[in-house]
């Protein structure tokens, strides 16, 4: 039996119907008003412009039940078609709420940058050399040339200037494995304020 729960645990079908049921999970600690984060941490904002997003795609996948109830047959291909549609809007909803209830934060020791469960880099404040504002209007979260930028829809204005490398890594999908790489530059979005 063990066997069988490694391969399982091995499987990307698995992991991926594991990552789905803890967004249902997420969109309720999301619902209840809870934040993940530790003692004494202070998360760092939201870039501006997702939720506004999600509006977005909640509006169309709605036009989008309705034309299709209108033109499939009645039967039980419409009544799959708007479960499927249901399916989606609570997944897209679960996908922020992930986002939303792990914010990226700054303790007195660490500064974390994440997004929902995928941690792309645990910067130690004593490898902290310099911090500056430093506006960007890099949208992808990528690594390149040294340099890991956690973008998203404002870009980016903070920059840290490493004494020291750190590990961090690129944007993935849930079920893909980290692949670390070496940065001594961090760009993110802090709404420009000092910590």
């Amino acid at each position: 039996m063990d066997r069988i729960w490694r391969f399982l645990g091995k499987h990307p079908g698995f992991r991926l119907a594991k990552y789905e049921l803890s967004l249902y999970r997420d969109l309720w600690l999301w619902i209840r008003g809870e934040t993940l984060l530790p003692a004494g941490a202070q998360a760092l904002p939201h870039p501006p412009g997702r939720l506004q997003m999600l509006g977005f795609v909640t509006a169309v996948l709605v036009v989008e039940m309705v034309v299709v109830h209108l033109i499939l047959p009645a039967g039980v291909v419409r009544v799959v078609a708007l479960l499927l549609s249901l399916w989606a809007i609570i997944f897209v909803w679960g996908l922020i709420a992930a986002e939303r209830i792990r914010p990226s934060y700054i303790c007195d020791d660490v500064t974390v940058l994440r997004r929902g469960r995928t941690v792309f880099a645990e910067i130690p404040t004593a490898v902290v050399q310099h911090k500056s504002v430093d506006r960007s209007f890099a949208s992808a979260i990528e690594i390149r040339d040294g340099e890991l930028t956690v973008g998203g829809p404002a870009g980016t204005d903070t920059l840290l200037q490493l004494r020291s490398p750190v590990m961090a890594t690129p944007d993935r999908y849930p079920w893909q494995r980290p692949q670390p790489m070496e940065v001594d530059k961090v760009r993110f979005f802090s709404a420009a304020r000092e910590h």
